[in-house]
């Protein structure tokens, strides 16, 4: 074999690892699912890279017709440059670059993937671009057999089984739904196309299976994208003949019968209640999505050109929440790292530009396609503006994750081919005369960027990886129930320092807010490692509301617990400093609120409490917690009346008050004050408590409560406390 099929055979291989990454997980290693995928695409995509320079710096390839790539290449490549321009000038350059494992993309990732799909437009010959179709099919096959298993619990002691909507590989149902509705319609494609027997029936093989995973994802966007893709693929089928016209009345038809059958649907209560209330017309109604919405309209506005970075949607999110808006307070979940619309996603994070030159690349890519429908590849061609419309709709409600970007980048690489002029690149065995080599120069640059590929696997790739194994690690130990094993292993963790050290500080906090019920005492045995970890997070990432919130959180734990951990300094200041600025960067969070109330209870400042509660209460009226602390700060300024009816304002909005221990403030203020109308509401709340959890605790303390009351109780609660108590002393 000569050096110039070994080069291409190279890159070819290459190419199908990186395309069956996403059939790529294993839980200990590549968790979350999208960022262990990217992780190993930074390293193969990176050699391909300093391989693809090698050649341009030795001259082994010839770009010289580049005046054929055609506008859409140079399209992409100006969105290439939007994203880099916009990760420069971001408000957090670091994280728009690196991005969150969490998430697993990064401008870093995102930009790879583009230059994986220049790389095998520039070098993939036009008659390989059916096998790795094919191969992108297949994959795509196995994923959903795994999907399928996961779902009905075939080989359930080792793949995973979820009775609701099986993530697959991809790590979500609603990404499992994007990545097979974007290999869809080009698989329709190949199926319909003349060719070998068996491969047409493959294709139907995956055509059935890919239909069936779509259904059980339930993804109601990805159900209108297909819907919205074969609309086009039908209405608009380019050939013409009595069976295609059947075909479209048969679709209209279809199409009509299922706007019945969905209105249908949400006539009948018992099908809403079943699993086909995926298709409530009220569900998708009460999407939150749509208050994220606005809350991106009056973002968008902010930074036009470049935006807010990559990444940083929650930024922006942050800076306009609104809690009074429906769907997305405290209790619905309020923390949004993503704008669920490409449009605003894109428009919000690298600006208006950037969202022009992105739908300019698909209109002109569709353009130009439909210039050659007629010449070549006809039905592939219908097939991949089938799927650009598809896309397109189920994005307007979903986001990427690393496995749909890989697949519609491809996409987009295969539409450069079919369009462009470009001849097959050739790699060169030319040998460049003795002078040119004897030039010191072209050595020592590929040695530089030997160097730098190394350094940037070690240090982008494989490390991060080994501290993310620790904490995933970590994670199963505390699902497990081995809290302490699982905080020991995260502080061995912390100090390794890596790119993904704001990830790794957050998630020790998040296992030590789960392990809290399980270890006694462990937020103030861990405070002292828990607040550094906390400010090293903040430098890293100074415009995440969430971390300023969480140090004045566990700062209130070292004032409440000052004199038993013998701390003499004022930490008043910084407390204060921490919440003003989580507010700078969400001025309308009710947890800042709360936060700032926890402090002025220790502080005992309790009219201040009072004032607070009513900032809280204007921001969100259904807080049942800023209710809850309303009546402990009424308690302790001896206001009963308000405090009782500030308890059932609680109750009513949804506060467990039954757990004992939110009991324990009224029943202290009762020992100590010895008031009878104290006594008489206790009484009345634990007769509540006992209807709901009938435990023996709230027996001995509703049994002792009502001796000291039953002479200030009206007759007819007397008589049910009475009865109910003699009842539990037979039953129990």
């Amino acid at each position: 074999m000569d050096s110039n099929n070994k080069s291409y055979n190279f890159f070819l291989t290459g190419f199908f690892i990186i395309l069956t990454l996403p059939l790529l997980i294993t839980p200990a290693l590549l968790s979350p699912s999208a960022w262990g995928k990217a992780i190993i695409f930074r390293i193969i995509i990176s050699v391909l890279i300093f391989l693809f320079i090698y050649q341009l710096i030795y001259k082994k390839i010839d770009l010289s017709n580049w005046r054929n790539f055609g506008i859409s290449f140079w399209i992409l490549i100006t969105f290439l440059i939007a994203l880099i321009l916009a990760t420069i000038f971001s408000l957090d350059p670091h994280f728009s670059f690196w991005g969150s494992p969490l998430r697993g993309d990064g401008s870093l990732n995102l930009g790879f993937i583009i230059l994986f799909a220049i790389l095998i437009f520039l070098i993939l010959k036009k008659s390989d671009w059916r096998k790795i179709w094919l191969f992108s099919i297949f994959i795509g096959v196995l994923v959903s057999i795994i999907a399928l298993f996961q779902k009905f619990g075939v080989f359930e002691n080792i793949i995973k089984n979820y009775s609701g909507r099986p993530p697959g590989t991809i790590g979500g149902p609603i990404f499992l739904g994007l990545y097979i509705l974007l290999l869809f319609f080009l698989t329709i494609s190949f199926f319909l196309s003349k060719g070998q027997k068996k491969k047409r029936f493959f294709y139907f093989f995956a055509l059935l299976l890919f239909s069936s995973v779509i259904l059980i994802t339930g993804s109601r966007a990805v159900y209108l994208g297909l819907l919205i893709g074969f609309f086009y693929f039908i209405l608009f089928y380019p050939k013409k003949n009595k069976l295609i016209l059947i075909s479209k009345i048969l679709f209209i038809i279809l199409f009509l019968t299922g706007v019945y059958l969905i209105y249908y649907i949400n006539t009948q209560p018992q099908l809403l209640e079943s699993r086909l209330g995926r298709l409530s017309i009220n569900l998708a109604k009460d999407d939150p999505r749509f208050s994220a919405w606005i809350i991106s309209l009056k973002a968008i506005k902010d930074y036009p050109i470049l935006g807010y970075g990559p990444e940083n949607f929650s930024i922006a999110f942050d800076r306009y929440y609104d809690p009074s808006l429906p769907f997305i307070s405290k209790e619905w979940g309020s923390w949004y790292d993503r704008a669920h619309n490409f449009i605003f996603e894109i428009g919000i994070t690298t600006g208006f530009p950037a969202i022009i030159i992105y739908l300019s690349l698909f209109v002109v890519l569709f353009w130009q396609l439909q210039k050659i429908k007629h010449r070549q590849n006809t039905l592939i061609i219908h097939g991949i503006q089938a799927t650009f419309f598809a896309y397109l709709t189920a994005n307007l409600f979903s986001f990427d994750v690393f496995s749909t970007y890989l697949i519609l980048f491809l996409i987009i690489a295969y539409s450069l081919s079919l369009i462009s002029k470009k001849e097959d690149l050739q790699f060169s065995q030319h040998i460049e005369d003795e002078a040119d080599l004897l030039k010191p120069t072209k050595p020592l640059l590929v040695s530089i960027l030997l160097i730098l590929l190394i350094c940037f696997i070690w240090f982008a790739c494989l490390k991060p990886l080994e501290i993310n194994k620790d904490i995933n690690i970590a994670d199963r130990h505390i699902k497990t129930g081995q809290c302490q094993k699982a905080i020991d292993l995260m502080e061995k963790t912390i100090p390794k320092t890596g790119i993904i050290d704001s990830y790794t500080n957050l998630k020790y906090i998040e296992m030590i807010e789960n392990c809290n019920q399980k270890i006694p005492g462990l937020k103030i045995k861990s405070v002292f490692k828990t607040i550094p970890a906390l400010k090293k997070a903040s430098e890293l990432r100074p415009h995440y509301t969430r971390t300023w919130i969480f140090l004045g959180k566990y700062t209130n734990i070292l004032l409440e617990n000052k004199e038993i951990l013998g701390i003499e300094e004022d930490l008043t200041n910084q407390i204060y400093y921490y919440f003003n600025k989580a507010k700078e960067l969400s001025p309308k969070r009710e947890e800042i609120i709360i936060g700032e109330i926890q402090t002025e209870f220790i502080l005992e400042n309790y009219l201040l409490v009072k004032d607070k509660t009513n900032e809280c209460l204007e921001l969100n009226p259904k807080s049942g917690y800023c209710w809850y602390v309303r009546y402990l700060s009424n308690l302790r300024l001896n206001n009963l009346e308000e405090a009782e009816n500030n308890l059932f304002s609680a109750i009513d909005n949804g506060y467990k008050f039954y757990e004992k221990e939110q009991l324990s403030e009224l029943e202290n203020t009762c020992k100590k004050s010895q008031n009878m109308e104290c006594y008489t509401m206790l009484t009345n709340l634990l007769f509540k408590a006992f209807l709901q959890d009938r435990k023996e605790s709230y027996y001995e303390s509703l049994k002792e409560n009502y001796n000291i009351t039953k002479d200030y109780l009206d007759d007819n609660l007397k008589k049910r406390i009475k009865d109910i108590l003699e009842f539990y002393e037979e039953t129990k």
